[in-house]
């Protein structure tokens, strides 16, 4: 007898739940036209495809942009994006770094050894004249 009682109780808070939303529904400060529901859904499909670089080339160009240049439809650096150095579909091979737009291997690279632009002076010390870049540091030795 109490599994039935509970029963009835049950579907009679939802008949209640479901009048009250339906009612909630209907209010003037919820409706919503069917031209703006229709425009926001269109603009949902729409703006992802079309906000980028390939339909609209000034937004690379826009602050806080990820680079100048539009390859595959994605704003990069060239100069120092890894899949586009240099220039678009350019990939730095295993262990090296793109560097003012070249593939560089910054463990040997004497203009650019252990980061980008790092210069091993000509003279260091007596055991490496030449500013040897070895292991990603000048002057290994």
């Amino acid at each position: 007898m109490t599994q039935m009682t509970a029963f009835i109780a049950y579907a009679i808070l939802f008949t209640y739940v479901l009048t009250v939303k339906a009612e909630l529904m209907d209010s003037p400060a919820l409706k919503v036209s069917s031209t703006a529901r229709l425009r926001g859904r269109n603009l949902l499909n729409a703006t992802p495809a079309q906000n980028t670089c390939k339909f609209n080339s000034t937004i690379c160009s826009e602050p806080n942009s990820a680079g100048p240049k539009c390859c595959d439809e994605v704003c990069v650096d060239t100069s120092s994006d890894e899949n586009n150095c240099g220039s678009c579909g350019r990939d730095c091979s295993f262990g090296k770094t793109c560097c003012d737009g070249d593939c560089i291997d910054l463990q040997t690279d004497e203009d650019n050894c252990g980061r980008c632009g790092l210069k091993c002076p000509k003279t260091i010390s007596i055991n490496n004249l030449n500013g040897k870049c070895e292991n990603g540091l000048c002057d290994y030795n």
